[in-house]
């Protein structure tokens, strides 16, 4: 049973991951507890390419740009352009908000302050059919010299369609 009963409400937010969602779901949010440390975000040394094998086509790259208080995307997975049918990169988290009507920026913005995952239950923007869940994961990009980025990973992970 669909938890929007008003497609107003496009983002649920959830403390956990629901019993029934996706096991890629699951071994990616225990991937980045297992290299989170006390408050420290894990760093893209740890969440490289050769380490996200298994959702690496799921995620999407956003880097906050303090310059602008928002965050570009840099990378959109493979899965979420055949999910969504577009590719944003290059746009930045508050149009895609004006576009859909979402609060995408605002849970980054908590991502990034609470330096904690994000969990959400989506409608998928484009298709308001199809349900999904949300991972947005606070990832440190250390630059040696310079001032080290702080990027969001965005995962997302379609749930099986209920037939009534």
């Amino acid at each position: 049973m669909s938890d929007f009963p008003d497609l107003q409400v496009k983002e649920i937010s959830r403390q956990a991951l629901d019993e029934d969602a996706p096991a890629a779901a699951r071994t990616l949010l225990a991937f980045w507890h297992d290299h989170a440390q006390s408050g420290i975000l894990p760093t893209r040394d740890v969440f490289c390419p050769a380490k996200l094998t298994p959702w690496i086509d799921d995620l999407s790259i956003y880097e906050y740009k303090p310059d602008k208080n928002d965050f570009q995307i840099l990378l959109e997975g493979e899965n979420i352009i055949a999910i969504t049918g577009e590719d944003w990169r290059g746009a930045f988290a508050r149009e895609i908000d004006c576009h859909f009507s979402t609060s995408l920026h605002a849970a980054m913005s908590m991502a990034r302050v609470t330096c904690a995952p994000q969990i959400h239950h989506l409608l998928v923007f484009q298709k308001d059919w199809q349900e999904a869940v949300r991972l947005l994961l606070p990832i440190l990009l250390q630059k040696p010299g310079r001032e080290d980025a702080l990027q969001v990973f965005l995962a997302i992970f379609p749930l099986p369609q209920t037939i009534l």
